[in-house]
């Protein structure tokens, strides 16, 4: 929606065997933690956000039940919803239901993790964080070891999250608990979502 959530300084945690909720091995509180940073749905934002964003101009048109405008997300979301998929796809005991679909459809779910980690190659070369990281002596190494507890200006990301929810659309209120293709007027089709905002087919 072109909103960006105030910042603050924050050191990351990059120590490799600290504990986190977010990494395994995958157990029910391991999901909850990833299912509050990466809410389900889409939401809704107004025409005049809509024209400032340089998008199709056949971007999809959100329901009049819901207040119109254009349906959205944050790229945020995408992003971790990327960087969680890469990660379920190195549980595939656990992760059961993935590792059948990975099976039953390989050319389906290889496009998904090329996507996501191409996506996130993408990002992390835009943002290029110029951050240095810094080498420490560890017992019983003899090379130095990087330092990734590295301090960063950081969006918040539990206020986007919040603007996210104010906006969100919910999908129980259509028969099929989904935002279908309308039948009462023609749409625009595309075979890929077009790279070019001004293209027509």
């Amino acid at each position: 929606m072109g909103y960006h959530p105030p910042s603050r300084i924050i050191r990351f945690n990059g120590t490799f065997d600290r504990s986190s909720i977010f990494k395994g091995p995958p157990s029910e509180a391991v999901d909850k933690a990833w299912a509050r940073i990466l809410p389900m749905g889409v939401m809704r934002i107004s025409e005049d956000v809509f024209q400032k964003l340089n998008a199709s101009r056949f971007a999809a048109v959100a329901p009049l039940d819901v207040g119109g405008g254009r349906l959205a997300m944050f790229e945020a979301i995408h992003l971790i919803h990327c960087v969680k998929s890469l990660w379920m796809a190195t549980y595939p005991d656990y992760y059961t239901e993935d590792s059948t679909y990975s099976r039953q459809h390989p050319d389906e779910w290889r496009d998904h993790i090329d996507h996501c980690a191409d996506i996130l190659r993408q990002k992390l070369m835009c943002d290029a964080d110029a951050n240095l990281i810094t080498y420490n002596w560890l017992k019983g190494h003899y090379i130095p070891h990087p330092n990734f507890n590295v301090q960063h200006q950081c969006r918040d990301y539990d206020r986007l999250l919040e603007v996210a929810a104010e906006h969100r659309i919910d999908g129980s209120i259509f028969p099929s608990g989904w935002i279908l293709r309308p039948t009462d007027r023609p749409v625009i089709e595309f075979d890929e979502p077009p790279f070019d905002p001004m293209a027509d087919s």
